[in-house]
């Protein structure tokens, strides 16, 4: 029985009282509900509708960030969480098939958790767009906040606006003082946001940068002189503003949406102070005026409002009271809108339900009926004409019975027809026809008026299903981006949903290549060689170069052109050699210059092998004939050979960590201290100290100076003195008077020396003053103290200068320092003896030939620790014109643009011990100070530590569990499922309190919850097999056949009662017994009869099919024979309806039907459809599945290419692939994979692509399905291959699938046809390859 669905239930609840929520109403598919394999209902189960779409004007949080407040305070048991940990969302890096789950952020961290399958429905899918969620879908929504609405903003940030309600304010700014330069002040309710600032040189480095701070001072960003170099989103109330980061030419600010309060746009300049370029537009709303806008009742007519009879209505519009221009309807807000204008339309047809034809009465003679073929029919009243059109403009009318009542002739002599011929036609509607004769007109003489010519039938349109028709795809792209080329798309056969061979579709098959002309190409055109430099001896000489495109030779920018293939624009010269003015003496012999025609040419370093550490750089380096060509390198033999590969670093792998200092080695006068120094990684895991730089590893030892210690006296010590002690006389007659000390003064020099005093008195018991002391025991009033040594300027090593030649400038480090290096301010030191800090260098004048030119360093780019200075270094002529680098380095090495340098000490994390559990017994809290320490300061606001690696001053404690009122109590196990083969069963669970009476769960969730359910009966079953009685003979005489039902049962014990169970044949054992007999009774009369065998089996498991049987026409002795009569005999075969058409949906599910079969395809039902995939590993217990490639590995294969330029920097042939070119075959990493079938991961609907189980590798190293790469070139000239070929197995690519590109200098050219089956691509790089975006998988989908 076949499922139909079941009514609408009524929309739910909204869910958002503001801002877009949505209502869901739901059907099932129950009446009836699906039975005995009947096919389930096809349909959406669920529709859904916008609701409370005004926007939330009191909300303070959006919608998403109230979802993850509301797990404020959870930490999961995260290992690191806090128990008052704080979730916000996250945004940026989430997958696009992601936005619509719940993923939110520690607060202070980059750590993030998906925190629900799914956000609430009406959650915007992102900020930057206003589609919402819908059970975990992102669904299209327009800005008004409902479901499928076009709704977009204007320029001016009205939804549905029409740019009427604001206006642009655009200007520039190019004013340069040192530091922050406010630029323009951004209103409140500004939109559409851009400002640009285009840098200086033409690179990135320019030293002015954007910053935005808002109206209180505070910078949103690149504010305090730290500037972010990477992209980065800064959200203001509602808004985000974008921020391109600073490591752009064109650095940008831009945002589209209204903002809700005043920022402030500023560019700081520093450096060399250059005047910044700043760009900037932004829209503001414009003061609307009273009485602007009015009312048009008089718009356009709408579309009628049916096909026939209707009426139709003009639309209302909103106009501008200047020049009547249309606006939004929300500008007219608050006018009272004119009645609608209404009138009649299409009224000159009428729509009804029209009978095409009537079929034969089913009755020959009597009462019987007939079916009518009806259709809704739009009829013209001026002509008369009956059109077909869709049903649904009947809606409205009661649709007649397609039966209706009719009477046979009995009277058989009415017509008479013969046989219908042929259709005419095989599809696209044709006509068969048939004769007819009048039985009465026998009678009569051949008058055939004796028969109702209304009933006469002879011709009846058939085959009116579409006929296969050519479908195409659409073209391609250009194969060519300049010139004349080819562009491709697919042309098929399709029948219906079906492709067919292309011998089906009988008119010309479409073209799938077309020329295609694109712009013309650019090429290099060089000019004629100028004069040599030199009027005698070596010099060079230069020409031209320009890229031109067209026939008029039109220059363009260089960038259009190949820069592989660029010409040279020098060369070598030398017109005659210089007469040298001394004589030669005989059988000298003058060396020919013309050996020395070449040079070395080599180009910029590559990039560092390592990212930290000691690595290799390479550059390509060739000798060079005068023309510019590649020489032999024995011609060059001459010169010193550059060198082609060097050692690099660009910063140490770890970096020194150091430990407290222990305490100071003696209690008085000079000692030293100590700490450990260790070398750790960015995990904080100490590794080798060749991993960190030995030129920064700080001081394992240091001088500590403490008090003076006391020197030997000659004096007898009664006890020995402290502060505040005093010292009893036992003379005669003194004996209750003493001397009393006061606390130590403070010393009186910070450094070098200086002296403390305290107060000494005599003082009798009751504390009064007194003169009976004894001198000789009276304590010192005065001691010496050590300070330490007072501070000193150290100065280091003077720098490089700022330049070879024309006077510039070095510096050196000046500080004021201790000897054990502790640092103080200048004004610790004679600030008057403090030495210089720069001074003039290489002020001799510059050669005439060219020289480096280099800019001062920069500031440290680390305020504490570790950093890098940089600089500016070019190549310059006398005149101080840019000139080429290789001009420069002949005469001497190019100077370093970076170097370490190292600010202060880096303030760091201190903790406490952990105090006492808040709870005794159950959970609690502990707690422990957490201070930001720098030196030995502490720092009051934290400021100086980074709030990400701040430890926990909180965590959970529990000491042990607390005596709990509560308790399970477990009821008894019921009866088991199964007597046999696995089943389970359960018993009641009860929460009790301590008066043993039972209460709500809740109460017993700290408890360790009882099983309720278990397993049992798990000994096998016994299965016999159960047999029917014999039917009668199929024959009443001669030989014929009885037959019995056979079945397969379970046999269970139930109180010492059998009782059977049907299973699977499968589950028996042995052989079945017999299902047929035969059966011999009397020997039938010697006639000729018919004898028919048993019929078949149907020819398909589900649906309508033929079951066949044999017909034999034999003798009385079994004979065969044809002298049976022909009428009747029986039929051979008939329909057989089988209505389980139950399809499994895995490997897996089959293998648990059917058992282990050997390896094959199947039919799967996949996303609703029936296709075929191959079953693997049928034998094991985890079958996989597998589509199989029907286009071939010619079609399906990946490529790593093998051949690597000698030149990297050269695209030869224009970027064809050239067996013979100028290469080397080394790239260990190349192969060649082909693939007759690929892994296919149904529950992600993912391609497996490395998985080789039907994969081939023809050389080299396995490559994945979907991946091409290369190492041939780094000119974005890309060989590696790979295609893929989807035609024929039912799927194709998802819409979302994408490469990426890996590696150096690596170039991507994928394309995807347009129906998703078939994607080619060429990718490669120096080296470099592309691999789907989604790593290891490729997702597909049903087509």
């Amino acid at each position: 029985m076949e499922g139909a669905w079941g009514v609408w239930s009524p929309f739910g609840s909204c869910s958002r009282t503001c801002g877009g929520g949505i209502k869901i109403a739901m059907r099932e598919c129950n009446r009836p509900v699906p039975r005995n394999g009947g096919m389930y209902c096809v349909g959406r189960r669920m529709k859904f509708r916008s609701c409370n779409s005004e926007p939330c004007y009191r909300q303070k949080k959006d919608f998403r960030e109230e979802q993850c407040a509301a797990f404020d305070g959870r930490h999961f048991n995260i290992n690191g969480l806090p128990p008052n940990v704080r979730w916000v969302p996250k945004y940026s890096g989430i997958l696009m098939k992601d936005r619509c789950k719940l993923f939110c952020r520690v607060a202070g961290s980059t750590a993030y958790y998906q925190l629900r399958d799914r956000v609430t429905d009406g959650t915007p899918c992102g900020p930057e767009t206003n589609d919402i969620c819908v059970q975990g879908l992102c669904r299209q929504a327009g800005c008004d906040h409902v479901l499928n609405s076009k709704a977009r903003r204007d320029k001016c940030g009205v939804c549905g606006g029409d740019n009427s309600s604001c206006k642009t304010v655009a200007g520039t700014f190019n004013i340069v003082n040192y530091g922050y330069n406010e630029v323009v002040q951004i209103p409140s309710g500004a939109t559409n946001i851009d400002v640009r600032q285009h840098s200086y040189s033409g690179k990135a480095d320019d030293d002015n940068y954007l910053a935005v701070s808002n109206s209180r001072g505070e910078f949103l960003f690149n504010g305090e002189f730290v500037v972010s170099m990477f992209k980065r989103e800064i959200k203001v109330g509602n808004a985000i503003i974008e921020y391109s980061g600073s490591d752009h030419i064109v650095e940008r600010i831009n945002c589209t949406e209204r903002i809700e309060e005043e920022i402030i746009v500023q560019v700081l300049s520093v450096g060399n102070l250059y005047n910044p370029d700043v760009r900037y537009s932004f829209n503001i709303p414009i003061e609307d005026k009273p009485q602007q806008f009015f009312w048009d009742a008089y718009g356009p007519w709408q579309e009628c409002s049916r096909l026939c009879q209707g009426e139709r209505k003009r639309k209302i519009l909103c106009n501008r009271e200047s020049d009547r221009a249309v606006v939004s309807d929300q500008r007219c807000h608050g006018t009272a809108r004119p009645s609608v204008i209404i009138e009649s339309c299409n009224t000159e047809c009428e729509v009804r339900w029209h009978i095409a034809r009537k079929s034969e009465c089913m009755a020959q003679c009597g009462l019987g009926y007939r079916t009518l073929e009806l259709y809704c029919a739009k009829i013209s009243h001026t002509d008369g004409k009956t059109q077909k059109v869709d049903d649904r403009y009947c809606s409205g009318q009661r649709k007649p019975d397609d039966k209706e009542s009719c009477h046979g002739d009995c009277n058989p002599g009415g017509w008479e027809y013969s046989s219908w011929s042929e259709c005419s036609k095989s599809c696209g509607g044709g006509t068969r026809r048939r004769g007819a004769v009048c039985r009465k007109a026998a009678e009569a003489g051949g008058d055939e008026s004796k028969c109702n010519q209304r009933d006469k039938l002879m011709s009846q349109p058939c085959n009116e299903f579409l006929c296969p028709q050519w479908k195409t795809g659409g073209w391609s792209e250009c194969l060519v981006t300049c010139g004349k080329g080819y562009k491709h798309r697919q042309a098929w056969c399709q029948f219906g949903e079906d492709r067919l061979d292309d011998r089906f579709c009988g008119s010309p098959k479409p073209e799938s290549v077309q020329a295609c002309q694109q712009q013309e190409c650019a090429s290099w055109q060089v000019g004629p060689w100028g004069q040599c430099t030199t009027s005698c001896g070596p010099g060079y000489q230069m020409r031209a170069v320009k890229c031109v495109v067209g026939s008029y030779g039109a220059v363009i920018d260089d960038t259009d052109c190949n820069a592989a293939t660029r010409p040279t624009n020098t060369q070598d010269c030398e017109i005659a050699q210089c007469l040298s003015s001394h004589p030669i003496p005989p059988g000298i012999k003058i060396p020919s210059h013309q050996a020395h025609k070449t040079q070395w040419r080599f180009g910029s370093w590559t990039q560092c092998s390592a990212s930290c550490g000691k690595g290799t750089r390479m550059r390509y380096v060739s000798c060079r004939d005068n023309q510019g060509g590649v020489a032999d390198e024995s011609a060059c033999a001459h010169l010193l050979k550059p060198p082609a590969r060097e050692v690099c670093s660009v910063v140490a792998c770890g970096q020194w960590k150091v430990l407290e200092w222990t305490v100071c080695s003696v209690t008085c006068g000079q000692g030293k201290t100590t700490r450990q120094v260790v070398c750790v990684n960015f995990s904080e895991q100490e590794v080798e100290a060749s991993e960190c730089d030995s030129e920064d590893r700080p001081a394992t030892e240091q001088a500590c100076a403490m008090s003076q210690c006391p020197s030997r006296s000659t004096e007898p010590r009664l006890v020995p003195s402290s502060p505040n002690t005093s010292i009893r006389n036992n003379l005669p007659g003194s004996q209750f008077h003493q001397w009393r000390t006061g606390p130590w003064g403070a010393c009186s020099s910070t450094c070098a020396g200086g002296f403390q005093r305290r107060v000494v008195v005599c003082q009798d018991e009751n504390g009064y003053p007194a003169n009976s002391c004894e001198e000789r025991s009276r304590p010192n009033e005065q001691r010496s103290c050590e300070a330490g040594p007072c501070p000193q300027w150290i100065y280091g090593n003077w720098g490089e200068c700022t330049k070879p030649c024309g006077g510039g400038i070095k510096t050196r480090q000046v500080v004021c320092q201790r000897p054990n290096g502790e640092l103080f301010n200048d004004l610790s030191c004679e600030i008057h003896d403090k030495p210089s800090d720069r001074e003039q260098c290489n002020t001799q004048p510059c050669s005439s030939s060219p020289h480096w030119n280099t800019d001062p360093w920069s500031s440290c780019s680390a305020s504490c620790g570790s950093g890098f200075k940089s600089r500016k270094v070019s190549c310059v002529t006398r005149s101080g014109r840019p000139a080429p680098e290789e001009n420069c380095q002949h005469f001497s090495p190019r100077p370093s643009k970076q170097r370490r340098c190292r600010g202060g000490r880096c303030p760091k994390w201190k903790t406490g011990e952990w105090g006492e559990c808040s709870a005794s017994c159950g959970d609690g809290i502990q707690q422990r100070e957490v201070f930001c320490q720098l030196d030995e300061l502490r720092s009051p606001a934290e400021s100086g530590c980074a709030l990400r690696s701040r430890p926990a001053s909180s965590q959970s404690c529990r000491l042990l569990d607390c005596p709990s009122r509560y308790r399970w109590r477990e009821g008894a196990w019921q009866k088991c499922s199964k007597s046999c083969g696995s089943g389970h069963r359960h018993r009641a669970l009860q929460c009790l309190d301590h008066n043993q009476q039972e209460v709500h769960e809740m109460y017993c969730v700290n408890q360790i919850r009882p099983p309720y359910i278990e397993s049992c009966n798990a000994h096998s079953c016994d299965f016999v097999w159960i047999t029917g009685e014999w039917t009668e003979c199929s024959a009443s005489c001669g030989q014929g056949y009885r037959q019995r039902l056979i079945s397969c049962s379970e046999v269970q014990v139930e109180m010492e009662n059998y009782e059977y169970g049907h299973q699977s044949l499968s589950n028996c054992l042995g052989t079945p017994p017999e299902s047929y007999m035969p059966c011999n009774l009397d020997p039938c009369p010697s006639l000729q009869e018919w004898r028919v065998g048993i019929w078949g089996q149907c020819s398909v498991s589900c649906g309508n099919g033929l079951m066949e049987r044999t017909v034999q026409c034999v003798s009385a002795d079994g004979q065969e024979s044809s002298r049976c009569p022909q009428s009747p005999m029986p039929e051979a075969r008939k329909v057989c309806r089988n209505p389980n058409c139950y399809l499994p949906s895995s490997c897996l599910e089959i293998q648990s039907m059917n058992g282990p079969v050997s390896d094959s395809e199947h039919f799967l039902r996949i996303q609703g459809k029936a296709l075929k995939i191959y079953c693997a590993g049928m034998q094991t217990e985890t079958p996989q599945e597998y589509i199989t490639l029907t286009t071939g590995e010619e079609e399906n294969f990946s490529e790593i290419f093998g051949f690597r330029l000698n030149d990297p920097t050269q695209c030869p042939a224009n970027g064809s692939r050239r067996e013979d070119c100028d290469c080397r075959r080394d790239y260990t990493a190349a192969g060649i994979t082909t693939f007759f079938r690929v892994r296919l991961d149904l529950s992600k609907m993912h391609i497996i692509t490395t998985d080789w189980k039907f994969a081939k590798t023809h050389e080299g190293k396995n490559v994945p399905f979907a991946t091409a790469g290369d190492c041939y070139s780094a000119a974005g000239c890309p060989q590696g291959r790979f295609r893929i070929n989807l035609s024929g197995t039912g799927f194709k690519l998802a819409d979302d699938s994408t490469w990426v590109s890996q590696g150096n200098y690596a170039v991507a050219n994928v394309h995807k046809f347009q129906d998703g089956s078939r994607v080619s691509g060429m990718c490669g790089g120096y080296c470099g390859k592309c691999t789907p975006s989604s790593g290891t998988t490729l997702p597909v989908t049903v087509q």
